[in-house]
């Protein structure tokens, strides 16, 4: 009696969510970890920048702080919102191709690549004023942004997994259908982190950018 006791009280563990739950925030830090290699690499090249290659590059990343001056709140916002969207859609794209799981990480990397380009050559420009700018005005959206990219780098490299096992696999090793749904609704959500950033974005810059004067 005490072992069948035993045996129904004691927990029913699933080791396999466990499992999941584990690669999932392996593969997180293993993002994260390559978004951040980026932005090294970008600070470390900003030596070589100029307001020109900012100008450039403002369209992806939004970096060009001076452009900022004079523009209106919805400018700023669509331009950061359009910033972050496109590594959002390119990180959704990955995850409908066989081969999402392989180059994905690509996108964490050139977005820390291009915020690290940006603070770097904010930092040598402007000395503590620039540091200041940084922390005040362009950090917050900066992180929240990068936060999208990751999850949704994430989500691409996992659908693509799933989307290659049940396309490649046959028999019992078959893996099971992607489950669309949850994958549109889950980058929804990080679609919604993405605007919050950008309106963080265009807040701070709206009411600091002028005080703060580079």
């Amino acid at each position: 009696m005490k072992r069948i006791y035993f045996s129904a009280a004691t927990p029913n563990f699933p080791l396999k969510s466990i499992k999941k739950e584990l690669a999932n925030k392996g593969t997180l830090l293993l993002l994260t970890g390559i978004l951040l290699v980026g932005m090294v690499c970008g600070v470390l090249s900003a030596k070589c920048a100029d307001e020109s290659v900012l100008s450039k590059l403002d369209f992806l990343f939004a970096s060009n702080f001076e452009l900022r001056e004079g523009q209106t709140m919805l400018t700023i916002f669509a331009a950061s919102l359009t910033s972050v969207f496109l590594f959002l859609l390119a990180g959704v794209l990955m995850g409908l191709s066989v081969w999402g799981s392989i180059f994905t990480p690509v996108l964490p990397f050139f977005r820390g690549f291009g915020l690290g380009v940006s603070s770097g050559f904010l930092y040598a420009s402007y000395s503590w004023k620039g540091v200041l700018f940084h922390l005040a005005v362009m950090l917050p959206g900066m992180v929240l942004s990068s936060i999208a990219v990751i999850l949704s780098a994430r989500e691409g490299m996992r659908f693509s997994k799933e989307l290659t096992s049940a396309s490649f696999s046959f028999g019992k090793g078959r893996g099971a259908s992607p489950a669309w749904k949850d994958y549109l609704i889950k980058n929804g959500i990080i679609l919604t982190i993405g605007a919050v950033a950008a309106l963080f974005d265009m807040l701070l810059t709206t009411l600091l950018a002028g005080i703060i004067a580079l």
